[in-house]
């Protein structure tokens, strides 16, 4: 929901439990160190700051998953034939290597 709306802050306006009955869903990771991993996203918490009345936290959403064989078939949409060999496939994933490696070294 909050990337199909663009959201850029959720405001929760109640605790996660209210006599001992579950009122939130804990939707961001426990703390900056390891990220929330979801079927399709990962939540990295960047920073938590708990004042008085309320929490406010800074959270990443990260949709960095990905199919070869997606790629492929996208690709092959695009240009009848493309990517047959053995030799084109391991092409294909160096390339994507590559480009993690350049986005890792980023941060």
């Amino acid at each position: 929901m909050v990337l199909e709306n663009n959201s850029n802050v959720i405001a929760m306006m109640t605790r996660e439990y209210e006599a001992g009955v579950i009122k939130c869903h804990h939707y961001w990771p426990t703390s900056s160190k390891e990220p929330l991993d979801l079927k399709h996203f990962r939540i990295f918490m960047e920073n938590s700051q708990t004042l008085q009345c309320f929490i406010i936290r800074l959270l990443q959403i990260v949709n960095k998953s990905f199919n070869i064989e997606n790629i492929v078939t996208q690709m092959r949409e695009q240009r009848y034939g493309m990517i047959q060999t053995k030799e084109q496939y391991h092409f294909c994933y160096e390339v994507v290597l590559e480009v993690l490696k350049k986005l890792l070294s980023l941060d």
